[in-house]
């Protein structure tokens, strides 16, 4: 029998960067693009490029079963649609433009990569070289021409503000990937009766921070809770969560930090 899940071959010990060869599913990477020297026909490469987030699955979904599994595409998608419904006030101020940008490129690099989920074992800094190489090759290969500079600073500055995950519009796109996943999670289980899908739930609501995507999110895990009372299934939802709930995680840290002043 194949093994649960997938063996991503870049997991190796002492792997140089030059031979992480590997994407989501262990599958070998293409080379990644480089540069014809004709600035038109790069470009049109990085437009082409981007229909792989169009056709590119959400692996998690895959991996259990689900028919018609949703796009990298479609999940930015709602990302940003979500981030437009934000509030920005002077106790929580944000820059909406910038989350709507930053939900839209925030998974770019697995057009080449594909996406990597944690149960592959990949740790987060690989997962991390291969993305950046992906990037890179977008960037300064695709996008390296003296028109397209603009656009290849501002597609950098929101990709690497995301994954340094240290500004206010950066953490809240982190929950709106996080919220989005349990979203779709409740869809699917709505609409195929998937009862596999517990870990989305307790890898995502519990590190929710953002009040009003908390908000949302208790409103979504009430849903679900009714649906699988319906189905006569309360007992396995109560045992699937673990005990945990929306932001317990962040709260829980936030507890014993104060304590340890």
């Amino acid at each position: 029998m194949p093994p649960p899940h997938p063996v991503n071959k870049s997991v190796a010990n002492g792997i140089a960067p030059s031979t992480l060869l590997c994407g989501a599913g262990g599958k070998e990477l293409a080379e990644t693009y480089k540069s014809t020297g004709n600035e038109a026909l790069d470009t049109l490469a990085f437009l082409h490029m981007l229909e792989r987030l169009k056709l590119e699955k959400r692996s998690g979904w895959v991996r259990e079963g689900v028919k018609q599994a949703e796009s990298i595409s479609d999940h930015m998608c709602r990302m940003a649609l979500m981030a437009l419904m934000l509030p920005t006030n002077s106790e929580r101020p944000l820059d909406i433009a910038k989350c709507v940008m930053m939900a839209l490129v925030h998974d770019l690099a697995e057009a080449h990569v594909g996406d990597i989920t944690p149960v592959e074992g990949v740790p987060a800094h690989v997962k991390h070289q291969l993305e950046e190489q992906a990037m890179d090759s977008f960037l300064n290969e695709m996008l390296g021409g003296d028109n397209n500079r603009q656009a290849r600073e501002r597609f950098r500055a929101l990709w690497e503000e995301y994954e340094a995950r240290e500004t206010p519009e950066s953490k809240v796109v982190k929950d709106l990937d996080r919220f989005e996943l349990a979203l779709q999670g409740v869809e699917y289980e709505r609409s195929q009766d998937i009862r596999t899908l517990h870990p989305f739930f307790t890898g995502s609501i519990p590190n929710l921070e953002h009040p009003t995507i908390r908000g949302w999110a208790n409103t979504l895990m009430d849903e679900r809770r009714e649906l699988w009372e319906s189905r006569g299934r309360a007992k396995e939802e109560r045992e699937g969560l673990q005990g945990l709930t929306v932001g317990c995680k962040v709260d829980g840290a936030s507890v014993n930090g104060s304590a340890s002043h």
